[in-house]
């Protein structure tokens, strides 16, 4: 809390299992920052996963965004996250994020969306199950709601990729966790990767399991390099991103 708000920031150094190849922090773990203050703030408002897993209920993202405002920070720079959850409705619960570096200079935002779901027969619940203790914190980067579907098309095919999801990808719920999957893109790439990204939605649609493979389509659509993952003929989750090449200004 601050001044009654529900707010959390956290400072950190960035570390080489959070950069890329280039030092730079990779999608993923903008990802893994998101998730690791969403839950660390639940537990001090005492909605955390163990509360809720108490009550039979689960917390789970079913869609995400994040932009570039300024520049990517990279290794061992010092950051500042900060999140804040935003008003509920019956179903979804959206919540609020920013990357800014020791200067206060605004880095990165983003927001994800989330919904509760029955422990046992895996449907939704109403968000009003859980009730948050303070004021909502009321500034926004985000006034349009978080997607759910992406609604991509692929079509013209640039490259495709088998992965085997492994035990190390699962998160404390027993799923493949959502910041895995942009890893899985990331490793579409070779050694010659060269690029930063500049803005980045995944939606998340069907779970993968433990041995399953997880079939991904990479494709252009207009500015965007999208992708598609299918467990057989399932889709279990759209992404599109804006990647810039780094350059030496």
């Amino acid at each position: 809390m601050e001044n009654g708000y529900m707010y959390k920031r956290i400072t950190m150094p960035i570390q080489t299992k959070d950069v890329d190849i280039n030092d730079y922090i990779r999608p993923s773990a903008v990802l893994d920052y998101f998730q690791d203050i969403a839950g660390i703030h639940a537990n001090l408002l005492g909605l955390g996963a163990d509360t809720m897993l108490d009550m039979g209920l689960l917390w789970i993202i079913i869609g995400e965004r994040f932009d570039v405002v300024s520049r990517v920070p990279s290794y061992g720079e010092e950051i500042t996250i900060v999140s804040w959850p935003k008003n509920q409705d019956k179903l979804f619960m959206e919540r609020e994020y920013e990357i800014r570096d020791i200067h206060n200079e605004l880095l990165i935002t983003g927001i994800s969306l989330w919904v509760l779901v029955n422990k046992d027969t895996h449907k939704l619940e109403r968000s009003d199950k859980a009730k948050f203790p303070g004021l909502y914190y009321e500034n926004t980067n985000y006034n349009e709601a978080t997607k759910r579907k992406l609604n991509l098309c692929p079509k013209d095919i640039i490259n495709e990729y088998d992965y085997k999801v492994c035990l190390t990808d699962y998160d404390h719920n027993k799923h493949l966790n959502n910041a895995r999957y942009l890893d899985i893109i990331y490793n579409m790439y070779d050694k010659d990767y060269n690029l930063l990204f500049n803005s980045c939605e995944i939606a998340f649609h069907h779970e993968a399991l433990q041995n399953e493979i997880i079939h991904v389509k990479h494709f252009k659509d207009g500015i965007y390099d999208c992708y598609c993952g299918y467990v057989g003929d399932e889709l279990s989750f759209e992404v599109k991103m804006v990647l810039k090449e780094i350059t030496n200004e």
